[in-house]
């Protein structure tokens, strides 16, 4: 699968406006180090912009368009962008906690080396996204679209995936404990370099479909 990264140009801006209202668009900036913690507005157009250990933390971005997007060592957590698009978006090393998408569009997205526990993305769709080395403990999945999604190395503990589609989608050397919904990843491909993890996946799906593993010694009596 062969993910577009995004299209920067050469020199960026480095000022944004002094406050970010409904339908602003943003063009073309690189920022560093800015804080823009529960920020609300609606139809927000992020445009080929850079942010750097920027803080977004707790903003409430519904309809929001990003494309062309990098995201490195940012803080995203408990933020919430209901039926956002996001297109060419390349977000690493970020803190995503509690980060709700809803209803989001990711399209040629790749999430690198980033902390996504307790976040939502019910009813999502995952066109050509790729997550690498990512922990999603506990996140929720429920009635996404998995179809178009990779899970490279990412710690899947206590994911919820009831209802997703995920026909086409791939997971590599990921961790399963506890792990609900897998019988919805019919059709998913799993690969797993280590034994352990094939029978800790082997052992989810099987508790998920409601079947005992026993020794048959323990049932001697029966």
């Amino acid at each position: 699968m062969k993910i577009a990264s995004p299209r920067l140009r050469a020199q960026l801006e480095s000022s944004l406006p002094d406050e970010i209202e409904d339908e602003e668009r943003l063009l073309d900036l690189g920022v560093e180090d800015v804080d823009l913690s529960d920020l609300e507005a609606e139809h927000v157009e992020i445009s080929g912009c850079r942010f750097t250990r920027s803080k977004l933390a707790g903003s409430d971005l519904e309809k929001l368009i990003l494309v062309d997007a990098e995201l490195t060592q940012c803080d995203l957590a408990n933020s919430r962008w209901s039926d956002a698009a996001l297109t060419r978006v390349a977000i690493t090393g970020s803190r995503m906690i509690g980060f709700a998408g809803p209803g989001a569009n990711l399209q040629h997205v790749t999430v690198q080396d980033t902390v996504l526990d307790f976040a939502s993305f019910r009813f999502a769709k995952f066109f050509k996204v790729e997550l690498t080395d990512c922990r999603l403990q506990s996140a929720d999945f429920v009635s996404a679209d998995l179809t178009g999604a990779v899970f490279r190395r990412c710690d899947l503990s206590g994911v919820e995936f009831s209802q997703v589609k995920a026909a086409k989608a791939v997971f590599v050397d990921c961790t399963w404990d506890g792990a609900k919904g897998l019988a919805s990843l019919s059709g998913a491909t799993v690969a797993a370099s280590s034994p352990i993890d094939t029978l800790a996946f082997t052992s989810a799906v099987t508790v998920a479909a409601g079947i005992t593993l026993a020794h048959p010694d323990d049932l001697s009596g029966a």
